[in-house]
């Protein structure tokens, strides 16, 4: 595809040997690519082997692994100017030619099932995951204490972050279906267990320059200046920052939880469960280098979460739905002082329809929502060079919105997909930002379509088929919510932006080929993310994609 785009995948399954009990898959895929943006590239590789065997007839064993390792530039975009999108080509990357973000990520799951009989049944899952993530590149633009300035002139700095994480969760389910008098139930009983252990890294950006012939930049985080309307590389050594301060943290949290599926009649269903969860954040300890260690102290933090739905069936082809989940939600990541998160409690309320028309050819369903999230984690702003994925605990965030789609069978040929979506995502209990303050990065709408259309066996064209279609983004806000700490913060506005794209197809019994061209109008907007990151989005690109079967 566009810009050296290569991805092989092979995927192989079957029986092992003549075995008429055991089989496997292994699905895997190598990634490589370079960009639309100067100087960035990108290489990933992925597995995902599985094994199952059959113990007996009533007693199955799954085993997955999943592995991921990518190795990306690091790259935070093209900056703004005091809170304003630069006119700058969408190929501009004014980061460091050496910066890295590279991921590491293994798996390893086992399931085990056994069918007691008809109505019930026994699950047990173990699950054990390795996260590594090292990134060390420039600063983000206009943190480190150093904003664009008006010309496009920024002075930059570096960022170096080490997070390594072992994760490994234990969760047996019972479900079984029976009835009292002529109420039939669809019961689950579980419990779960889990716990993390982080070890998070911190780095000195302020002494590598500290044997410089040029006095005004010792015990400064500045590596050199350029200017981002016209970012040219003055400096390429990869200066060595050593480790400040390196935090683990462990985490223990287990769960218990009952639910019920009630047919209380043919026209009418009731879901009810509880859940009571409890999360320890063990004593962190944190090692100083070359100051000695110290202790972060333990908390314990603990929640009973009730659910409630309840479904009614007027007539065979429309549900009405309503809903009630209260969700006690562990967050990951580490605040600035590399302490970890508290958890959150999520309330969610939902009120749907789901509706078949035109004899079950064409679903249209409508949902609307709200949900609160006690309290939500998001990244800092202006994020630490010594931390730069610190996270913090910004108070409460309220989401109201609606979302409705359309989906139909083949009807001569063409299945058409359309959704919108509305989502009002704002501060509404806050220490930190002002209440009432739209969320960042958050477009109120987004809405996708797309016509696809098969010719017919019959025709000269069979297996032939093309499609079109369009993804519509609204207008978001970036920049910096206004705080208590710092009221001269000022959001930007970013515009909304459509997408078209396009593909047309071919498939035959032992092999199928296909193209597209993405954005098709070659439209340019942004995505922002990370204060003022600012990543403008692809040009027009292509791909062809060739499967063959065996």
């Amino acid at each position: 595809g566009s810009f050296d785009f290569i991805k092989p995948t092979i995927d192989l399954y079957g029986a092992l040997g003549n075995s008429k009990k055991m089989a496997y898959r292994i699905n895997s895929t190598f990634e490589k690519a370079n960009s639309f943006r100067d100087k960035v590239h990108h290489e990933r590789i992925y597995y995902n082997p599985s094994f199952v065997y059959e113990v007996s007839k009533k007693t199955s064993l799954l085993i997955e692994g999943d592995y991921l390792k990518e190795n990306r530039t690091a790259d935070f975009g093209i900056g703004a100017i005091n809170y304003t999108l630069p006119n700058v080509p969408r190929s501009n990357f004014i980061g460091v030619d050496w910066g890295y973000n590279n991921v590491e990520q293994a798996t390893i799951t086992s399931t085990l099932t056994h069918t007691i009989d008809s109505n019930w049944q026994i699950k047990a899952v173990y699950a054990t995951q390795s996260f590594k993530q090292d990134l060390f590149s420039a600063a983000r633009p206009n943190a480190n204490s150093q904003a664009v300035k008006v010309d496009g002139t920024w002075i930059r700095g570096l960022q170096k972050s080490a997070t390594n994480e072992a994760y490994q969760i234990g969760q047996v389910d019972l479900t079984g279906n029976f009835k009292t008098g002529h109420i039939k139930h669809q019961l689950l009983f579980g419990a779960d267990m889990d716990q993390y252990a982080t070890k998070s890294t911190a780095f000195n950006t302020t002494l590598f320059n500290n044997q410089s012939s040029n006095a005004s930049i010792r015990n400064k985080n500045i590596y050199d200046t350029i200017t981002i309307l016209n970012p040219i590389q003055k400096r390429n050594d990869i200066p060595d920052l050593t480790a400040a301060r390196i935090t683990n943290t462990p985490i223990f949290r287990y769960g218990i939880y009952l639910q019920d599926l009630i047919h209380l009649t043919q026209n009418f269903k009731a879901l009810v469960g509880i859940r009571f969860s409890n999360q320890e954040n063990k004593m962190a300890i944190v090692d100083t280098i070359g100051k000695g260690k110290g202790a972060i102290k333990s908390y314990t933090t603990n929640a009973w979460s009730p659910k409630l739905g309840l479904v009614y069936q007027p007539i065979k082809t429309m549900s009405i739905f309503t809903s009630y989940t209260n969700n006690f939600s562990p967050n990951t990541g580490t605040d600035i002082n590399n302490t970890a998160l508290m958890p959150s409690i999520i309330h969610q309320y939902e009120l749907g329809v789901k509706n078949d028309v035109w004899k079950g050819l064409v679903s249209v369903n409508f949902t609307a929502y709200r949900i609160i999230n006690s309290n939500f984690a998001q990244t800092v702003i202006p994020a630490p060079a010594s931390n730069p994925l610190a996270r913090e605990l910004a108070g409460e965030v309220t989401s109201d919105g609606f979302e409705m789609d359309i989906m139909s069978k083949s009807m001569h040929g063409f299945s058409i997909i359309a959704g919108y979506s509305y989502n009002d995502a704002r501060y509404t209990k806050s220490n930190i930002y002002s209440v009432g303050d739209r969320l960042r990065y958050n477009p109120m709408h987004t809405a996708n379509g797309s016509i696809y259309y098969q010719f017919s066996d019959q025709t000269t064209f069979k297996g032939l088929n093309a499609g079109i279609g369009f993804y519509y983004v609204g207008e978001r806000v970036a920049g910096r919510n206004t705080s208590l700490l710092n009221p001269n913060y000022l959001l930007m506005k970013v515009p909304n932006y459509t997408l078209f794209d396009c593909s047309i197809g071919y498939q035959q019994p032992q092999y199928s080929i296909r193209c597209k061209i993405a954005n098709l109008s070659n439209v340019l907007s942004y995505n922002v993310h990370d204060d003022n990151s600012v990543n403008p989005i692809a040009p027009r690109q292509f791909s062809i994609s060739f499967t063959q079967f065996f």
